[in-house]
């Protein structure tokens, strides 16, 4: 870990498009930015290590980390993948537990880090800026149900799509004819993500491409609309739908 210099006009930007932050006035990105710093992490390098008590949280400014459960047989169970302009670490703050799980760079990365008096300072001492907060947990823990329904279906192609599908809307951007998920993404992690092999990951990506699903923008995968025709039609789809109903969730 290594404090960086950083361009303030920049990491506004960048908050300006996460929710959480697109509440606060520029003044108050400014205010809170004269407050935190910003740090490069290397590749695998350890930005939190679960079991240990954390009193920040993180913004990644740029690069991917992940979120992972370290078991007691030294497996680890892949938890969640943050890009840039998300953030974790925010439930330590909230609660005071420590955090269960450990998150690691999984490339290059820069992370603003907040500390907790500046969070509670901006976030938790105004109801309209509390209720945010209560909604993004909320968005965190449905994440956590769609990805425990996707890992338990024996399923690789739907696994993959319905992986790719979530980040379509979290991280797209539509163009012509599909939408680019704007964020690079190894066949690793998503194995990673959804317990399967690398090399099933890309046996299954192949085919996709192949069948006119998907294509590939530089290193960031395109989702066709073939892709969107036949997941629709899949079993996976169709019950993440009948469970999103049953639970109200739109």
């Amino acid at each position: 870990m290594i404090r960086k210099k950083f361009d303030p006009e920049h990491a506004k930007k960048i908050m300006k498009e996460v929710p959480l932050f697109s509440i606060l006035s520029d003044q108050e990105l400014s205010s809170l930015l004269d407050k935190t710093n910003v740090y490069s992490y290397h590749k695998n390098e350890i930005i939190i290590l679960g079991g240990e008590e954390n009193k920040q949280m993180y913004l990644v400014l740029k690069g991917q980390v992940r979120v992972i459960d370290i078991r007691h047989d030294g497996q680890e169970r892949t938890m969640a993948l943050r890009h840039r302009g998300d953030y974790f670490g925010e439930m330590g703050l909230i609660d005071g537990r420590t955090d269960s799980a450990t998150v690691i760079a999984t490339e290059p990365c820069q992370v603003l880090l907040i500390a907790k008096d500046v969070f509670y300072e901006f976030f938790l001492e105004n109801k309209t800026k509390l209720l945010r907060v209560i909604d993004i947990l909320c968005g965190r823990l449905r994440e956590s149900w769609l990805f425990h329904t996707i890992i338990g279906i024996n399923n690789a192609d739907s696994k993959i799509k319905a992986t790719l599908a979530h980040y379509s809307k979290t991280l797209g951007i539509k163009d012509t004819n599909g939408v680019i998920i704007n964020s690079v993404f190894s066949h690793q992690s998503i194995a990673d993500r959804v317990h399967i092999t690398r090399e099933t990951v890309t046996r299954e990506l192949r085919k996709m491409r192949e069948h006119h699903e998907i294509e590939m923008v530089g290193k960031r995968i395109k989702l066709l609309p073939a892709f969107y025709d036949k997941y629709e039609k899949s079993d996976l789809y169709k019950a993440l739908v009948a469970d999103k109903k049953k639970h109200g969730v739109r």
